[in-house]
Order: structure tokens, then C-alpha cells, then sequence
């Protein structure tokens, strides 16, 4: 029998070496190996039923507060994408598509909203956003990515062991939900616009602020700052108002007590922040657009004449019963959130949430406007405060023991109640009320027919109308033609695919009406009014010498555009730019006319007028 052959609890024979003598002893026999298998497999059996019940208590709160409200938000989301767009959306899509034909942003158009807007429309016409229904998917899935990486941001606020994975997709799930139903509030008119293309990055720099430390500080904590910083200062360059995000993340960033760095070093990394937040909308700017011109719109003529445009106090915007309704919900959470944090259950970072309503409500009144739209972030960071609340009750509750249940029964009566409520809230939903819009939408085919387009027609806003008027210009005018437009829809021209022959777009630079007129306790002083009528003149003087270098190949009047005096165009044109006028009526006649959208023609240009449709 050889060595090998001997049964492993036998001694060694004498004679054999002492060393293999040692390994026999130390090596553990077969039943050893056995018994510790069998005890290894139970406690991996035994841990692994603990983690799966512990996952699953990780989970319960956020997809209670998914799923319930789910169908509904998801339903609203798809008929959000069947929609045509509103003016403001149609107006940049003209902006991106000329600076991408050449035309020099601020320039050659002349526009008072940031450059970051212009950005984000010429990235979405290269993916595809010509087409409308294109667009708005675009919107709704880089929004909703937003929402997702606030959620996943979300747990582990005061739990002592780090989120899982799954936990962190669980209340991502949540946040989309939820915050995408507060999005689906909003009418189409009010969905894509500056204030919510701001969100996409303001509302990852508040959850990154205020969500689980590093356990490793230092350089983790530094390159968190810088992220907060770059993320919340890019959206200065879609709305300058969204300052006052900036400086409140700053100030509670300055006494968070849980950053492992001095005050100078976090001040230091978020000027660094800053300053790269600020490189994307400032190399377009370079790029596409004329600084210069930028500049003396933003300091010059915003101040001195925007501002009165559709001005409304304070008192004026809160009483409308949206703003009330959303306002007294930002507060709750402001003085719910600050009580957690004063009480020291909620840790000072907290206070970045905490102040986002308020902060919201201070850029909504320095705008003067009160519009639908400005009102998003003070929805989205209301809701973000209440989810928080929500994750906090089960983070502390959901461990209870079984004799002791009632905390975490109360955490998820919490998490239904809420639930209910962004269900119950989407009754109210535009995109749910508008049921037609599931028929009428639904293939390309019906998206192009007037029926449709019918559906959004307003008392000044004509979708139908206007595509119209683009046909005929495009089948009509030659490719490189230029067209000057008088109202408030340069979309016409995207449509057309034809630019405009000066940088005046819009009515209200050519008719200041509107800026004289100004709103209660906003209205402009004697010599203020002065320097916009100075500014007004310089306008149409420039716009004469613009079409008499250049005469374009049409005229475009849009009827009872918002801004404007009269309800009649050319009457309106007739009113603020008599010169103007005068040479128009020269050398150009009416030729087509698609209800409230007017076609002038050049004299020269051999096209027969015939009134009515093609």
C-alpha cells in the first residue's frame, strides 16, 4: 500500500519524514471538511434570507410610492409626447435651426433668454427634434433621467449602513414617478421650457448636496462640491434668475458641519465648480453667438425695457389659484424640513431643500411675469421635500422590532397617503383631462391634419394657421429667400425653413407699447419712458436700413399677437413703424392670406395671389 493509499486519521509509519508527519496533523480530516461545509452553507443560507428580507424592507416605501400612482403618471407622460408645441418652444427651435444655418445667436436674432435654451434646442434638432412628437420624447426622457438620479440620490439620509443598488433604483423609480406626475401638471404649453431644461441640472445639484456623505473625505468631498457648483451655475445661462439657487446652496454648504474640508477649501472648490459649470453655454456663446450682443441685451435692454413687458406685482401673481396652491405647499415643506434639521433629526445639509422653495418663489416674483412655467422648481423641490420626509420615516422605522410595529406602520401609511395623492393629483392633469388627444395624436398621419391642430388653436396662438402660411412659403419663395416677420411666432419661418431678414422677431421690439404700459406698481418713469421710446426709434431705424439694403422676398403679419396694439398686423405695423410701413407698402402687396396669418410678396416676384387656401 502506498503512502497515498493510507487512510487519512492513520499515523505515519515510523520512519517517515516528521514534516509529512506535521501536514498529516494539521490537515482536517474529511468528516472535519464536511461538518464546517455543512456549518458555512447554513450561515450563508441564514444571511442571505436576512438580506433578502432586509432588501425588501429597503424597497417597501419606494415602490409603494411608485406604483400606485404609476399608470396614471405613465399615461400622462405618453400623452405629453402626442402634443404639438407651444409658442416659446417654437420660438427656439427657430433660434437653433438659423444658428445652425450661420446666423449669429443675439446678432443676426435677437433673443432675451440664455444661451444654454439655444444649446439645448441644437442638440435636440440634431437628435431628431424637428419632428414634434420627437421633441417631446427627447424632453420627457432626459427630464425623467433627471428625476431618476435625484431619487437614486435620495436614501440612506440618516441609515448607518450605505444604500444598496437596489435600494438606490427602487427609490429611483419613486422620484420618476412622482416628480413626473408633478410634471404632467403642466399644461404642453408649459412643459419644455427654460425653467424646466434649468431643472435637469438644479435639481441634481440640491440631491447631491443634501444626499449620504463619502465616508471617505477629502478629495471625494472636493469633487462632490465641484459638482454641486457646475451643476447649479449652468443654469444662470438659461435664466439669470436661477442665481439665487446658487448663492443658497453656497450659504448652507458654508455651515453644513459634515464636509471634511475648511470653509475656504469648500469655497475654493466651488468657485472651481462655478467656473466649469460655466464653460459649455460660454463656448457656444463664443461659437454661435455675438458676447457682445448677448451682454448689452442681458444688462441693457432687460432692465431698461423687458422688464416691464407683462409686468405683475407680487400680490398679482400669488393670488391666482396655481401659484397659491403650489406656494403654500413649498412653504409647508420649507418650515417642515427646517424644524427637522433645527430639532436635529435632519442634518444641516438638509437646508439646501429646505430653502429651494423659497428660493424658487424669489425668482419667480424678481421675473415680474408669474407664467405657468416659472413655477417649476418650486414644484419639483416641494416634491423632493416630501419624498425625503418619506424616506426618513421608513430609514428609521423600518427595522422596528415586531412587538414595537407602530413607527413603521406609521412610515408606510405615510408613504400610501402620499402616493394617493400624486394619483388623486392627476385628475387635474392636463394631458389626462384631454382624452382626445389618445385618437387624435396617436400616428403622424393624424398629427398633420387641421382637426388636430385645431385642438390647440387659441385666441392668439393659430398652430394651423401658421403651417399654412409655411407651405406656401416654402413653395413658393426660393431656399436661400429671407422673410420678415411682425408678431410673436417666428416658428412660421422654422416651419418654412427660411430665415428671417433682420434680427427683430418679435413685435415688442418694434412696438413698445406694451413696455410703456407696464403692470400695477411696476410701471416705468416719466424719463424711463423716454429711453424706451429712444430705444424703440433706434429699432425701426435700423430695421428700415436692414430692408432697404436687403429687401426680403415676403412680409409675414401675424394677427392678434400677444404685445401688440392692435388686433389687426398691418395695422399694428401701420401704428409703431410708420416710415416703415410706408416703404413696405412700396414695394410689397398682400398675396395669401391663411386666416390670421397674412403673406406679403415683393412686387418684382412673378407669383400669382390667390386668396384662400392652396
Amino acid at each position: 500500500m502506498s503512502q497515498a493509499d493510507l487512510p487519512e486519521d492513520e499515523p505515519p509509519r515510523s520512519g517517515e519524514p516528521e514534516r509529512h508527519s506535521r501536514e498529516r496533523i494539521a490537515r482536517p480530516t474529511r468528516l472535519a471538511r464536511a461538518r464546517r461545509a455543512a456549518i458555512a452553507l447554513g450561515r450563508r443560507l441564514a444571511g442571505s434570507r436576512h438580506g433578502r428580507a432586509d432588501a425588501v424592507r429597503r424597497l417597501v416605501a419606494p415602490l409603494v410610492l411608485a406604483l400606485v400612482p404609476l399608470w396614471w403618471v405613465a399615461d400622462a407622460t405618453y400623452r405629453a409626447t402626442l402634443t404639438t408645441v407651444g409658442r416659446d418652444q417654437g420660438i427656439f427651435q427657430y433660434i437653433a435651426w438659423a444658428v445652425r444655418q450661420g446666423d449669429v445667436d443675439y446678432r443676426d436674432v435677437r433673443d432675451v433668454n440664455g444661451p444654454l435654451v439655444h444649446l439645448i434646442h441644437m442638440v435636440g434638432l440634431a437628435l431628431g427634434g424637428a419632428d414634434e412628437n420627437r421633441f417631446h420624447v427627447l424632453d420627457v426622457t432626459v427630464t425623467g433621467v433627471s428625476f431618476a438620479v435625484v431619487g437614486a440620490l435620495l436614501p440612506g439620509i440618516i441609515g448607518r449602513r450605505p444604500p444598496t443598488w437596489l435600494e438606490r433604483a427602487g427609490w429611483a423609480l419613486a422620484a420618476w414617478v412622482v416628480l413626473a406626475g408633478q410634471y404632467a401638471l403642466h399644461l404642453y404649453w408649459n412643459q419644455a421650457q427654460r425653467e424646466s431644461f434649468a431643472d435637469w441640472f438644479l435639481l441634481p445639484s440640491i440631491a447631491l448636496q443634501i444626499a449620504r456623505p463619502s465616508s471617505r473625505p477629502g478629495a471625494s468631498a472636493s469633487r462632490r462640491i465641484v459638482a454641486i457648483a457646475a451643476l447649479s451655475t449652468i443654469t444662470w445661462f438659461a435664466k439669470s434668475s436661477f442665481v439665487v439657487f446658487t448663492v443658497m446652496q453656497l450659504a448652507v454648504l458654508l455651515v453644513d458641519r459634515d464636509v471634511g474640508l475648511s470653509r475656504r477649501a469648500r469655497l475654493k472648490s466651488f468657485v472651481v465648480g462655478g467656473l466649469l459649470g460655466a464653460v459649455v453655454p460660454l463656448l457656444y456663446l463664443l461659437r454661435y453667438g455675438d458676447v457682445v450682443s448677448f451682454v448689452r441685451i442681458s444688462l441693457h435692454d432687460v432692465p431698461r425695457v423687458y422688464r416691464f413687458i407683462w409686468a405683475r406685482s407680487a400680490p398679482e401673481i400669488l393670488g391666482d389659484d396655481g401659484p397659491l396652491g403650489t406656494v403654500s405647499l413649498g412653504l409647508a415643506v420649507f418650515v417642515l424640513l427646517a424644524a427637522l434639521v433645527a430639532l436635529g433629526t435632519l442634518p444641516r445639509r438638509m437646508l439646501a431643500l429646505a430653502l429651494a422653495p423659497i428660493a424658487g418663489l424669489a425668482s419667480v416674483i424678481a421675473q415680474h411675469k408669474g407664467f405657468g412655467y416659472h413655477f417649476h422648481p418650486i414644484g419639483a423641490t416641494t416634491h423632493m421635500g416630501f419624498m425625503v420626509v418619506v424616506a426618513l420615516l421608513w430609514e428609521r422605522f423600518r427595522a422596528a422590532p415586531r412587538a414595537r410595529p407602530l413607527g413603521r406602520w406609521v412610515a408606510l401609511g405615510v408613504a400610501a397617503a402620499y402616493a394617493l395623492s400624486v394619483a388623486s393629483a392627476m385628475r387635474a392633469s392636463p394631458q389626462t383631462r384631454n382624452v382626445w388627444i389618445l385618437a387624435g395624436g396617436e400616428t403622424p398621419e393624424r398629427r398633420s391634419k387641421r382637426e388636430y391642430f385645431d385642438t390647440f388653436k387659441t385666441h392668439d396662438f393659430f398652430p394651423w394657421e401658421l403651417r399654412q402660411g409655411a407651405r406656401y412659403l416654402a413653395d413658393n419663395l426660393s431656399e436661400n429667400a429671407r422673410v420678415q416677420v411682425y408678431g410673436m411666432d417666428p416658428y412660421i419661418l422654422f416651419l418654412a425653413q427660411r430665415r428671417s431678414a433682420t434680427p427683430y422677431i418679435y413685435a415688442y421690439d418694434l412696438n413698445a407699447d406694451a413696455a410703456l404700459e407696464g403692470g400695477w406698481s411696476n410701471r416705468p418713469t416719466w424719463h424711463e419712458s423716454e429711453l424706451i421710446r429712444a430705444w424703440r426709434a433706434e429699432h425701426e431705424r435700423d430695421l428700415l436700413a436692414r430692408l432697404k439694403a436687403a429687401p426680403p422676398e415676403a412680409f409675414v403679419f401675424l394677427d392678434h399677437a400677444p404685445l401688440t396694439s392692435w388686433p389687426d398686423a398691418w395695422e399694428d405695423f401701420k401704428h409703431c413703424c410708420r416710415e416703415t410701413s410706408v416703404w413696405v407698402a412700396t414695394h410689397y402687396h398682400a398675396a395669401r392670406s391663411f386666416g390670421e396669418v397674412h403673406v406679403w410678396l415683393r412686387d418684382d416676384l412673378p407669383i400669382a395671389d390667390v386668396e384662400g387656401l392652396p
